[in-house]
């Protein structure tokens, strides 16, 4: 007998145990009940019987007494006899076997001892009138109380053998379940003891079994992995001094790389710095000058935006290769980093041979460069920094030529600039400045103030000009040519322009929403339209404000962005038309050759410049200058509007020069964009406005 199957012994004694209490509780109660029942219905026979039978034989009926007994039968089942005794007369009345008795009588004696239920025996003496006594004697049988609680127990007794029995198969199966567990467990380790490591349980139905099967899989896959482990150890033992000879070569690289340019070849920043030392010592030992230059490339990101990464990796590499060409054994060229190279020019005799040699290092470096078969041109800007012997570190010198690169851009790029150090301090503040105007930007100070544009002529509001200020911390709000002067040659002025066009499209987004559909004009700097992706950022900008048509927004530019080349502009004005944007050329009158300008931009709109409607009233040469202009914009069907209107007279005068829509602060000063729906309001147009509409003056 197995571990398990002598399991079912104790459970089958609890069982028994547990039964035989239960079952003696339930026959005690049931016993108790049907005796209570039995002897309480013989109770009250007797009284019916006593009731009944006295009173006739006080009577002296007595031959209504067989009658009387024998309807007293059917009251109670557990009756057996009733005998009646009088003066030598014996009466007995026996009721009729019913099916009930009959089962009863199949009830075990075992089972009638155990409930201890008996007979009752009830004698009743009567007497009579004539001094005589009579004798009722009643039998009762427990057969139908016995039946009652033979049947009961018995029910009871099948319920809980159906209950035992479903326990037992139940726990049979789950014994068998954990057997074939088991010997599934012993059969795979007895492989996996043989060398079978591959072997693996799968996982069964209860989580038991899953849980030996995870166990034994986890033992078994490590137990593989350790072997395999051992053996790749030793694969790897053969191949270490294969390894060793790969890690040499590897450090030979990392220690190039850790002075040279990966990209170029040419050597790197720490490179340059113990080779700069060297040289510094030789040039105060030999007291000949050193100079070091600092080449930065002239918009080498427009390379990568027009023709990609790899062409511009292209070109640095070329650009290197022609500056190593040049340093022959004498010179020393290396990469900071980016488009920046510097080269160190060492053993100069003079600034003059300086000059000579950087002139021809920038004829070489400004030869067109050769790109997935096509030519690149490409220029850089150089500063130069001159060691003569002076207490100056490389760190220093560096710095210098840095400033004077940075000098170089400012003066129109494809040029070199020899460091000054009297230009230096004002070189720092004015970068300080620019970092200030910057963090202006990034921290939120800059603000949009709108002017109102009005049709003096309808009366009516017709737009609004976005102009810029800087919410200084310490100085108020300042203008913009307080401070765009000093970026509008960087890059910075890009990223102020589309912050601009954004903040603009956002306050008509929320003009719309309240019913104003007002034309809002933003100045665009000369650099910023002249990006070769501005039209594309300018559709992704527009892109962001879906609720605002492109018909609202309105770019002005200044003559002057058109100076250097009027066809790219021209290119750049119908591209924006065709998304559906309008043009005005700002401070008209004031450039070099405006006749040509309305001829060959397709601009919508002309803006005369204040500084002659300012003074038309008192200056008649501007008064004509006035005239003039509105005179050619009607010639060229243009629509003209008028700067720096600054009283009512203003207004009035240009009504009848054919000038109906102004702007300036004889109308409205600019406001913050929360003032504006208040002013729009309240507006009123000024009664000479109206009078000057009949006394228009022939243009």
């Amino acid at each position: 007998m197995g571990s398990y199957s002598r399991l079912f012994i104790p459970i089958s004694l609890l069982i028994i145990s547990v039964s035989a209490v239960r079952y003696q509780a339930l026959l005690n109660q049931e016993t108790a009940l049907a005796t209570s029942h039995y002897q309480s219905e013989a109770r009250q026979l007797d009284l019916y019987l006593a009731n009944t039978v006295l009173p006739l034989a006080v009577q002296t009926d007595l031959r209504s007494v067989p009658r009387v007994l024998r309807s007293a039968l059917p009251l109670n089942h557990n009756l057996s006899s009733i005998r009646w005794d009088n003066a030598g007369e014996h009466t007995e009345v026996l009721p009729d076997t019913s099916p009930e008795e009959q089962l009863a009588a199949s009830v075990p004696a075992w089972f009638a001892r155990l409930t201890g239920i008996t007979a009752i025996n009830s004698r009743l003496t009567v007497a009579l009138p004539g001094g005589q006594d009579a004798i009722l004697d009643v039998h009762y049988r427990p057969d139908l109380p016995l039946l009652q609680v033979w049947n009961r127990v018995r029910h009871q007794a099948v319920i809980s053998a159906i209950n035992i029995t479903l326990i037992f198969v139940l726990l049979s199966l789950i014994l068998a379940s954990h057997r074939k567990l088991l010997a599934r467990l012993t059969m795979a380790t007895e492989r996996f003891r043989s060398g079978d490591f591959t072997i693996r349980m799968a996982d069964g139905a209860t989580p038991e079994e899953q849980a030996v099967s995870r166990s034994f899989n986890s033992m078994a896959g490590d137990i593989g992995n350790m072997l395999s482990s051992l053996q790749a150890s030793q694969k790897r033992l053969g191949e270490q001094l294969n390894e060793t000879v790969h890690m040499q070569k590897a450090l030979q690289k990392m220690s190039w790389q850790n002075y040279n340019d990966v990209l170029t070849g040419l050597p790197n920043r720490a490179a340059l710095a113990a080779r700069f030392e060297q040289e510094l010592f030789i040039s105060r030992e030999r007291q000949r000058l050193l100079a070091v230059c600092l080449f930065d490339l002239d918009h080498f990101q427009s390379i990568n935006d027009r023709h990609g990464a790899e062409a511009g990796d292209e070109i640095l590499k070329q650009v290197a290769a022609r500056l190593h060409d040049f340093t022959g054994q004498v010179h020393y060229a290396a990469r900071l980093g980016g488009d920046e190279f510097v080269m160190l020019l060492c053993g100069q005799a003079s600034i003059a041979t300086i000059e000579q040699n950087v002139t021809l290092l920038m004829q070489e470096l400004s030869r067109p460069y050769q790109c997935d078969q096509q030519a690149l041109h490409m220029t850089a800007s150089a500063g130069i920094a001159v060691y003569a012997g002076k207490e100056l570190n490389a760190e220093s010198l560096l710095r210098q030529a840095d400033h004077a690169a940075y000098q170089a851009k400012l003066t129109g790029r494809n040029q070199y600039h020899f460091f000054d150090t009297n230009l230096d301090e004002e070189v720092r503040t004015h970068h300080n400045q620019r970092t200030e105007v910057r963090h202006a930007l990034i921290n939120g100070e800059l603000r949009l103030y709108y002017q109102p544009k009005v049709n003096m002529r309808a009366g009516t509001v017709v737009g609004m000009e976005a102009l810029l200020r800087w919410q200084h911390p310490r100085r108020g709000v300042l203008a913009p040519a307080q401070f765009l002067p000093l970026v509008e040659q960087t890059d910075l002025i890009i990223d102020i322009g589309e912050w601009v066009l954004r903040q603009a499209l956002w306050q008509m987004q929320r003009w719309i929403a309240a019913g104003q559909h007002w034309v809002v004009s933003v100045n665009i700097a000369a650099r910023h339209f002249q990006q070769p992706d501005f039209v594309s950022r300018l559709k992704t900008i527009l892109g962001e404000f879906p609720g605002v048509r492109p018909s609202m927004l309105e770019l002005e530019i200044l003559e002057s962005s058109a100076l250097h080349d009027i066809e790219h502009v021209r290119r750049i004005i119908r591209a924006c038309q065709a998304l559906g944007i309008t043009f005005a050329l700002d401070d008209f009158g004031t450039g070099y050759s405006s006749m040509s300008y309305l001829k060959r931009l397709p601009a919508n709109i002309v803006k005369i410049d204040q500084s002659f409607v300012r003074n038309m009233l008192n200056d008649h040469d501007d008064l004509h200058l006035v005239r003039a202009v509105i005179g050619l914009a009607r010639s060229f069907s243009l629509t003209v509007i008028a700067e720096g209107v600054e009283s009512i007279e203003h207004g009035a005068r240009l009504i009848q020069l054919g000038c109906d829509l102004a702007q300036g602060y004889g109308i409205a000063r600019p406001m913050p964009a929360d003032a504006v729906l208040d002013w729009a309001a309240n507006f009123v147009p000024a009664p000479q406005w109206r009078v000057a509409q009949f006394t228009e003056t022939p243009v």
